[in-house]
């Protein structure tokens, strides 16, 4: 048999992770958290059904959305039958916010609104987390030439070059001054 020794309405890891933009490490990690186990072919190579893919699209794009994968509920997986109608997932629709006649906001998590606060901070930190790590990144070289002037001219008001002739030449003309002013 062939690669498509699966049965019907499955997927192949490979084909997953490629859909997915993933590696084998993050792959296996997801299907450790889900507590998946891939099913086996004739042939023995391993294969998901459709709904275990589902479900590793949906711990997916919640990685990608909160950068980790503590906090997915895979209730939150909506499903289509063929005829793309929603199908239940095991969720009763009393527990939905939105056909329950509660108030709407009873049922949301109440660390929702820090959540959110926190991603508006880093979004707001992002753009100045980046400029730091350009800064650190770059050499004089970068540098435009007018920056390239203001860091030479910083250079040589924190290192003068002193030399005694112009200082004594100073000194000099100051004192035969002060002398000047004291005859008159």
């Amino acid at each position: 048999m062939t690669q498509n020794s699966a049965p019907t309405n499955c997927i192949r890891p490979d084909e997953l992770m490629s859909e997915l933009g993933i590696k084998k490490d993050a792959y296996y990690k997801d299907l450790n958290y889900l507590d998946i186990t891939p099913e086996k072919d004739s042939e023995g190579k391993a294969y998901l059904t459709n709904e275990q893919a589902d479900e590793i699209r949906a711990l997916r794009n919640h990685v990608s959305q909160t950068g980790k994968r503590n906090g997915f509920s895979n209730n939150s997986i909506v499903k289509v039958d063929d005829s793309n109608e929603m199908v239940s997932n095991n969720i009763e629709s009393q527990n939905d916010i939105y056909v329950n006649a509660e108030e709407p906001t009873a049922k949301v998590e109440s660390n929702i609104v820090r959540e959110a606060e926190e991603l508006a901070a880093r979004g707001m930190a992002m753009n100045d987390l980046i400029k730091i790590q350009l800064a650190s990144q770059m050499s004089f070289d970068d540098l435009s030439p007018d920056l390239q002037e203001k860091v030479n001219i910083a250079h040589e008001v924190a290192n003068p070059k002193f030399r005694p002739a112009d200082i004594a030449t100073q000194l000099l003309n100051q004192h035969r001054s002060q002398k000047a002013q004291a005859e008159v």
